[in-house]
């Protein structure tokens, strides 16, 4: 590297350091100016056309929250999911999920052959922790309206919804192997003996690490190898076969990449996150690129997945990208909308360690320097902005604001620490939707009264400031 551009680079990542390290103050009174300025009220489906129209030209929307057990939260999600395949012709779903996990209700929304009876009962095949990010009525709503507008399309027009996430990998595992043992038994002894190392280890994330790092053996060669053949297999199938061999393929993908995120366990943080970012933008582009060019696609994940990590300038991580980021560099940025969701007040439904029981839990209020803060002093309902980057007004909101970020763990007795990230709102992402006051999202019964939930078809617009916590 010569010499200057080392010097561009130390000199940016102090500026990036100083930014961060120094009190950032309340919000200036330029920032409330421009939250002011581009604040569009949101009561009703009718709303989100600014939105709509902001979104719809992109070939993938990406749709944030601050935390995953917020109902409104889902509840704007649908109803923008809805518009945006009804009217925009959106393609697909993909949600921060295990793909063998939400399998069952992509069955059923497309009216497979041996789907559940319902949404309900498709999503409580899930068992995997954390639940309540996918076992509530906002998703199960969202799935009988996809069902029945999926009804009298072609098969192949018919949208779906796709796990992306790598976590349950030994699932995905399972279902290669019994693909092979069913459609190709020759291979199958082969597949099995690839996984074998993996499959010793189920479900013990960091024994697997461990063993790696201890012994230098993994199933790193065999994963990828299997992967390639089905990659391989898929690319040169007739129309017939290719669905099929593009639903194993995607659990092939999720072994050979959850495979390297446990090897990457014991390693800094930084490399695991990046390895389920590159894998969530890897499959996002397997599902376009099987949708053909006409293809387009929505995304349910997390502010800290669907924002740009270029903008999110945390010093404690400051190696990490994030699936938006690499979304926006490769289909290009004018290409991605993402829009993060944000709340103040209310309750949130959380567990107070990895893998401890949920539980519903008052939001405490938000730092005084948050951009959150500053949103809720500014008065009103439920509302969003969408960013023109060129415009002075969405400039203003360019300067480093810390941004709640809750995820599946809340611990509100050290909030103000570990649950804000330093962040630039407008260029984090293209558009924010903030809800003043916010519920958690409640369970779904696990025995649904007809097999449905009620109002699937149309529910009430999510709530506003005016209901109590």
């Amino acid at each position: 590297m010569s010499g200057r551009p080392l010097t561009i680079l130390l000199g940016v990542l102090l500026t990036t350091q100083l930014a961060v390290a120094r009190p950032l103050g309340a919000p200036a009174a330029e920032i409330n100016a421009a939250l002011d300025a581009l604040s569009r009220p949101l009561r009703d489906p009718a709303d989100l056309t600014p939105l709509i129209d902001a979104a719809g030209a992109a070939r993938a929307v990406l749709l944030g929250e601050s935390t995953h057990g917020t109902r409104e939260f889902g509840s704007w999600r649908d109803l923008l999911s809805r518009r945006l395949i009804a009217e925009r012709g959106f393609s697909f779903v993909a949600i921060e999920g295990d793909r063998s996990s939400l399998a069952p209700l992509d069955r059923y929304v497309r009216g497979m052959p041996g789907a559940a009876s319902s949404a309900c009962a498709a999503l409580q095949r899930i068992e995997r922790w954390p639940r309540w990010a996918w076992v509530n009525p906002e998703l199960a709503r969202f799935g009988e309206w996809l069902r029945d507008f999926n009804r009298g399309r072609p098969f192949n027009r018919r949208i779906g919804v796709y796990g992306i996430d790598l976590h349950a990998l030994w699932d995905s595992a399972d279902a290669v192997e019994a693909f092979y043992t069913r459609h190709l038994p020759q291979l199958a002894a082969h597949v099995v003996q690839r996984y074998a190392s993996l499959q010793r280890f189920r479900d013990r994330y960091q024994g697997y690490a461990d063993h790696v790092r201890a012994t230098g053996g993994s199933a790193r060669i065999g994963a990828a190898e299997v992967a390639a053949d089905l990659s391989q297999r898929y690319a040169g199938a007739p129309a017939r076969e290719r669905e099929m061999l593009f639903e194993v393929l995607l659990h092939a993908v999720v072994v050979a990449a959850g495979e390297r995120f446990l090897c990457q366990l014991t390693w800094p943080p930084w490399y695991a996150w990046n390895t389920r970012a590159a894998h969530f933008d890897d499959m996002l582009a397997r599902l376009l690129a099987h949708h053909g060019a006409r293809g387009r696609g929505i995304v349910w994940a997390h502010n800290s997945h669907i924002g740009d990590a270029r903008a999110t300038l945390d010093p404690t991580r400051p190696n990490e990208i994030s699936f938006g980021e690499l979304a926006r560099m490769h289909l290009g940025a004018g290409r991605v909308f993402s829009i993060g969701f944000g709340t103040a007040l209310g309750s949130v439904r959380a567990a107070r360690e990895w893998e401890g029981p949920d539980e519903v839990m008052r939001l405490q209020r938000p730092r005084a320097d948050s951009i959150e803060a500053a949103l809720l002093d500014s008065g009103g309902g439920d509302r969003f902005m969408v960013f023109d980057p060129p415009s002075p007004v969405a400039q203003a909101l360019g300067r480093v604001i810390p941004q709640r970020a809750i995820g599946v763990v809340y611990e509100p007795h050290d909030e103000a620490r570990k649950h804000y990230v330093p962040a630039r709102l407008s260029a984090r992402y293209d558009a924010f939707v903030f809800v003043p006051l916010s519920h958690a999202s409640e369970p779904l019964p696990r025995a649904c009264a007809d097999g449905r939930v009620r109002s699937s078809v149309s529910p009430a617009p999510p709530g506003t400031s005016s209901r109590s916590p």
